[in-house]
């Protein structure tokens, strides 16, 4: 190969490399623009009544205490009330099938896992009166979601960015080794 065809082959790959980056940027303009839409929309419909909430049972901070303590996990509880409203499972579900916080896009250190995790439990907390979710700070995990607690003193995890609720076990991503527990 001379000199000449070696040219016009990287000046061939330099117009497609520069074709292609600009079709990028179109298409990233295209989902920005969609997304602000997707956004205005959400602001004109409105949200769905939330569900009545029929079932509730008060339990103190000791007893929520006591709930964490038995999990068997290395977290340091904060508390944040004395009385504690809280719901059965059945209806917390409801309550996740309602809420859309999930739908929230994630903006790196603007609104990522703690801001999911802050704004589930103040919309349980508004919305319905209860105050049975808390928020875990996992620095071993690197993560933020939250934790619930049941009636029937069962405790469970509950992941805001996609509405997966489910029981903690050791050997999983959310560590809660040396965690804090706002509750």
């Amino acid at each position: 190969m001379n000199w000449r065809d070696f040219l016009g082959t990287i000046s061939g790959y330099k117009q497609m490399y520069e074709s292609a980056l600009a079709e990028i940027d179109i298409l990233v303009w295209e989902l920005n623009q969609a997304n602000a839409t997707i956004r205005k929309l959400r602001e004109i419909a409105p949200h769905p009544v939330p569900p009545e909430i029929t079932y509730i049972v008060e339990q103190d901070s000791v007893w929520v205490q006591q709930q964490l303590e038995k999990l068997g996990a290395n977290i340091t509880r904060l508390p944040l009330d004395g009385k504690y409203r809280l719901t059965d499972k059945n209806t917390f579900l409801d309550i996740i099938a309602w809420d859309w916080v999930d739908s929230w896009e994630w903006v790196k250190d603007v609104f990522d896992c703690e801001n999911h995790a802050i704004a589930f439990k103040a919309h349980v907390d508004r919305y319905f009166g209860l105050n049975q979710v808390g928020i875990v700070i996992d620095y071993q995990a690197g993560h933020a979601y939250n934790l619930v607690i049941f009636p029937d003193g069962k405790v469970m995890l509950f992941e805001p960015q996609s509405d997966q609720l489910f029981v903690w076990q050791e050997d999983m991503v959310y560590i809660l080794k040396d965690a804090f527990v706002l509750i």
